[in-house]
C-alpha cells in the first residue's frame, strides 16, 4: 500500500472495521495517495472520522457496481472535507480512463443506486403481497416489458442474494428517519416472509433456492418452480398472460409502451401504474437531497441496473402534468418543484 497511487477499501460493511483500517492506512500510505471506500451505503464522512485533515482531504467514496467489469456505473461520493480538485480528477479519470458512467452523489444513506433499488424493490414486493400477485406474475411484467433486465424483481433478489437485499433495506430504514416513505421498508407481511426465508436459508442462487428453485422431474427434465408467497411452498411454472401485455407488449418506443400499459385496468396495468407512481414521485422528492440533478438520478438507474430509461425520462414519456393529480390522489406525493415546473409552462424534464 505504501507505493500505491490509489488505495480502494472494499472490506466488510462494518463502520468500526473500516475506521480501524483507515487509521492503519494513514500510517503507511503516501502523503499524496488517493484513499477511497467502495462502501455501498455507510456514511463516507464517518469512515474517515477522527483522522487528520491531510488524510480526509484525499478521502472519498468510489462505489463500483458489481460486477464492475460489466456494470457501467461508478458513484463518486465526496464528504464535506474532500478536496474539490480530487473530485474533479476522479470524475475525469473514472470516465476517460476507466470508461465508467460517473455520477456525483451526496453523502446520504445508500447514495443513489441502492437507495432506489431498496425502496422501489420493497414497494413492488409489498404491493404484490397485498394484492395477491404471484412471483411469476411480477417478474413477467417488471423485466424487458418495461425496459429492465430479465431478472426483473424477485429473480433479481435471487441473483443478488436475498440476505444482502434485506440487510441493505433494514440498515437503510434506520438511516433515513426523515424520509416520509421509509415505512415501505418495514411492511409487516414482507418482514415476516423475509425473516422466514432468512431462517430457512433460502437466499437465492447461492443457496440453491430463494424465490425460485430449479426442480428435476421424474423424467430427468428440469423446471424453475416459483415460491408461493402465501404458503411459502414451491409450485410448478404457470403460463402468465395479461390482456394489456398482449395488446401493448410490442409497442415502440418504450416510453409509449409504459404509458399504454399503465392506462390499462387489468392486473398488469394496475401493478405497473402503482409501481411507477411510487417510483417517479419518490424520485422527485430525492432531488436535491441525494444529488443535485435529475440527470444523475436517471443515469444511476440506467448505468447501475441496466434500465433502458430513468424515472424522469419515463415521466416525460407518460406525461408529467397528466399524472401528478392521480399520483397524489393515490398517496404518492409529488415534490413541489415538479408542480412549479409544470405551472411555469415547462411540460417536461428534458427538452430537445
Amino acid at each position: 500500500a505504501a507505493d500505491a497511487d490509489w488505495i480502494i477499501e472494499v472490506v466488510v460493511e462494518r463502520l468500526d472495521i473500516k475506521q480501524n483500517l483507515m487509521a492503519k492506512l494513514a500510517e503507511v500510505a503516501r502523503p499524496d495517495a488517493i484513499i477511497s471506500s467502495n462502501t455501498s451505503g455507510l456514511p463516507i464522512h464517518k469512515i474517515a472520522d477522527h483522522l487528520d485533515e491531510s488524510f480526509s482531504r484525499r478521502f472519498l467514496g468510489t462505489h463500483f457496481f458489481n460486477p464492475p467489469r460489466y456494470l457501467h456505473l461508478l458513484e463518486v461520493i465526496p464528504h464535506p472535507n474532500t478536496d474539490p480538485e480530487l473530485v474533479r480528477f476522479m470524475v475525469d479519470y473514472g470516465t476517460r480512463v476507466l470508461g465508467k458512467g460517473v455520477v456525483i452523489c451526496k453523502d446520504t444513506p445508500n447514495f443513489i443506486g441502492n437507495r432506489f433499488m431498496s425502496m422501489s424493490g420493497m414497494q413492488a414486493m409489498n404491493y404484490a403481497i397485498d394484492n395477491g400477485y404471484t412471483v411469476e406474475e411480477v417478474d413477467a411484467i417488471t423485466g424487458p416489458l418495461i425496459g429492465r433486465p430479465k431478472t426483473a424483481t424477485f429473480n433479481l433478489n435471487d441473483l443478488v442474494g436475498f440476505d444482502i437485499a434485506v440487510h441493505v433495506a433494514r440498515n437503510l430504514y434506520d438511516a433515513i428517519t426523515d424520509d416520509p416513505q421509509r415505512e415501505v421498508l418495514n411492511h409487516p407481511e414482507t418482514v415476516r416472509i423475509s425473516d422466514e426465508l432468512l431462517k430457512r436459508g433460502w437466499l437465492g442462487r447461492k443457496s440453491g433456492q430463494g424465490f425460485y428453485k430449479m426442480t428435476k422431474g421424474a423424467d430427468g427434465s428440469k423446471a424453475l418452480w416459483a415460491l408461493n408467497l402465501n404458503t411459502l411452498e414451491y409450485e410448478p411454472p404457470q403460463k402468465i398472460e395479461f390482456e394489456s401485455v398482449k395488446k401493448h407488449g410490442r409497442v415502440k418506443p418504450l416510453g409509449e409502451r409504459i404509458r399504454l400499459l399503465m392506462g390499462e385496468q387489468d392486473r398488469a396495468g394496475q401493478f405497473l401504474w402503482h409501481m411507477h407512481a411510487f417510483y417517479l414521485a419518490y424520485a422527485s422528492s430525492r432531488v436535491p437531497e441525494i444529488t443535485e440533478t435529475i440527470v444523475n438520478i436517471d443515469n444511476a438507474q440506467k448505468w447501475g441496473f441496466n434500465h433502458e430509461m430513468g424515472p424522469f425520462e419515463i415521466w416525460d414519456a407518460i406525461g408529467v402534468a397528466d399524472t401528478i393529480p392521480a399520483f397524489e390522489a393515490a398517496g404518492y406525493p409529488v415534490a413541489d418543484w415538479v408542480k412549479q415546473m409544470v405551472e411555469s409552462g415547462k411540460p417536461t424534464f428534458y427538452q430537445r
